[in-house]
């Protein structure tokens, strides 16, 4: 497909969405996503560790099914999800949510199944906690647009990867070697998926008493800043971190240089939009954004930078 389309012309890019892969794939603008999941807890859980490990070969875009593929249980074997009312059960509501939150910070950011409707306003209306929980990351990753775009030119000039395993960029912390359940997205974000229920089990069943945080560890050799509070941290620490329904623990490295976009609808609504950069001190840094504008520019010449 690659070849065809590049034979005809090379003004345009190819992408191609694929479940297998095989080393070296990434040279011809693939994207691969993890198949056919069911919806569960465990599931959401694995494929945090499913994609970090992906990762580690050194292919740079992976992805997932945000609320997995199958939501309701069947007679296939295959077809084993945990919620036959789909959309409509808040067991399924509070799970996608969660999973939504932790596919804002993949390099594809892609809803999709069978079974039940995905759709933000299937999920409550505006003023309602699923659905506001859901807008919120929605904007989000549109704000984030301008490093996210900044990853994707990183890896094709330069092989990063933008779900980075906490040893690539912390190898002097041994603390982090083990930790399945919490990433990189470039070199800023600590990203802190939530994977077990706090308010709703499968049949809309309310669940009471459980503690709305998770344990999140900083890693060493940084501060950091909680992205909602701005809050500082020592690196080198494991804290109890606010996970409410629409806040996952988000953490930026200090010396990041961030550069947030504007509030869209649409990636190219507003093109001439002024960036907001957020400077994040605490030790030396650079904007990925202008570092990677250069390299772009640059290779675009035909030299190396």
């Amino acid at each position: 497909m690659y070849e065809g389309q590049r034979s005809v012309t090379t003004e345009k890019r190819v992408v191609n969405l694929t479940r297998s892969y095989f080393p070296g794939q990434q040279r011809y603008g693939t994207i691969t996503w993890s198949g056919d999941i069911c919806a569960t807890w465990d599931v959401l859980a694995k494929q945090i560790a499913e994609g970090l490990n992906f990762s580690v070969t050194g292919a740079g875009n992976w992805s997932v099914d945000i609320g997995a593929f199958f939501a309701a249980p069947r007679e296939q074997w295959f077809w084993r999800g945990e919620y036959p009312d789909g959309h409509l059960d808040a067991g399924y509501q509070e799970l996608y949510v969660r999973w939504f939150q932790f596919g804002a910070f993949l390099p594809n950011f892609r809803s999709h199944g069978t079974d039940t409707p995905r759709e933000i306003w299937c999920f409550g209306n505006p003023g309602e906690p699923m659905y506001e929980a859901l807008v919120k990351f929605l904007r989000l990753r549109y704000r984030l647009m301008p490093y996210i775009y900044s990853l994707a030119g990183l890896t094709t000039h330069c092989d990063y990867t933008m779900l980075r395993a906490l040893p690539f960029d912390f190898r002097a912390d041994p603390a982090t070697f083990n930790i399945a359940d919490q990433f990189m997205f470039g070199p800023a974000f600590l990203v802190n998926p939530v994977t077990k229920p706090m308010y709703f089990a499968a049949d809309s069943t309310v669940i009471d008493g459980v503690a709305k945080t998770r344990p999140v560890y900083l890693p060493a050799g940084s501060d950091w800043y909680d992205f909602w509070t701005s809050q500082r941290y020592a690196g080198g620490q494991t804290i109890c971190a606010d996970a409410v329904l629409d806040t996952m623990p988000l953490y930026v490295r200090s010396g990041s240089i961030v550069p947030i976009g504007p509030d869209m609808m649409y990636a190219d609504e507003q093109p001439n939009a002024p960036l907001e950069l957020r400077v994040y001190p605490g030790q030396n840094g650079s904007s990925l954004f202008m570092t990677t504008r250069v390299i772009t520019t640059t290779m675009s010449k035909g030299t190396l930078p």
